[in-house]
């Protein structure tokens, strides 16, 4: 597990782009002293870049150069967001992005811990640090020093919240994380405590897909063609499930089912009190394919 290798920053506006195209199209750079200048930011921008783009699955070491190499090879999920969405433009890119850094626990472990286990919806910065402190010593990790957890979920908490009410002119507006879009966590200046959102969310049915392919590949491989019937509890409280990972309460998880349902997406069945949905089972990579060639025919269609 890595706790910290952000230096502190949350992702920014054009950083993703700017490290997947030396990973696309010049990956010998990124083990260059001087990145940083070549890159225009500070080195430790340059080495916060390099950890995301480890940590959000776009990119991992290339082996020919090593077990601790910092040049980096692009992963299949890398191959298509910078095939299809490369200036990460597109909602369901950032809910891909938001998925793959919940289920990279060696490189973002407080990420994966606080949508999978952290249960409180209303909390105070440092009882967020010190659920994740009790955790990590429940279950025997390594235990990293205290300043380093409360750095680890500064930038957690950062990444995603939005604080309310703004402040025209404040400066840290203009440096959100592009994950605080998807609207899952906010910040109250007044009181200081940070608000779950577990309401309903405009999530792509492909990238609910995409959330359970990536939960199930975690243990088995997905076989294409296959069906998958999940009841309505597994999918909203089951760890790495949709209502986990994009925060949902039992209610909002069904609202989005029957949305998806309405469209004929999926099939929503009723059986001994529970309610079960049968989703197609797809690989992820085809999950993610398949969202943005839908994009692809309604921009096609609006021209």
């Amino acid at each position: 597990m890595r706790f910290g290798g952000h230096q502190t920053f949350t992702i920014r506006d054009g950083w993703l782009f700017k490290g997947l195209r030396l990973v696309m199209e010049d990956p010998e750079r990124l083990g260059d002293p001087d990145l940083a200048d070549w890159m225009g930011v500070g080195k430790n921008m340059a080495k916060s870049i390099h950890h995301w783009l480890l940590a959000t699955g776009l990119a991992e070491r290339d082996p020919e150069h090593g077990r601790q190499t910092r040049i980096l090879r692009p992963t299949a999920a890398g191959k298509i967001i910078w095939d299809r969405d490369r200036y990460f433009l597109l909602p369901g890119t950032w809910w891909a992005i938001h998925l793959q850094l919940v289920h990279r626990p060696a490189d973002a472990f407080s990420w994966h811990w606080f949508f999978n286990h952290f249960s409180s919806d209303r909390f105070e910065r440092p009882i967020c640090a010190e659920a994740l402190r009790r955790h990590l010593a429940s279950t025997g990790q390594r235990m990293p020093s205290s300043k380093t957890l409360e750095r680890d979920v500064n930038c957690l908490l950062r990444s995603y919240s939005v604080s309310v009410p703004r402040e025209q002119g404040d400066p840290e507006d203009f440096m959100e994380c592009p994950l605080s879009e998807l609207g899952l966590l906010i910040h109250s200046r007044q009181s200081g405590f940070f608000h779950l959102n577990r309401g309903l969310k405009p999530v792509p049915f492909e990238l609910f897909g995409y959330a359970l392919a990536l939960a199930t590949e975690a243990y088995e491989a997905v076989q294409p063609g296959s069906v998958r019937d999940l009841s309505l509890t597994d999918l909203t409280h089951r760890p790495s499930a949709p209502g986990r990972v994009f925060c949902l309460t039992s209610e909002a998880t069904y609202e989005l089912v029957a949305a998806y349902e309405a469209r004929r997406l999926l099939k929503l069945d009723g059986q001994v009190g529970e309610r079960i949905v049968r989703v197609e089972g797809r690989p992820a990579m085809e999950w993610l394919n398949a969202y943005y060639e839908r994009e692809g025919r309604t921009n096609e269609e609006a021209a």
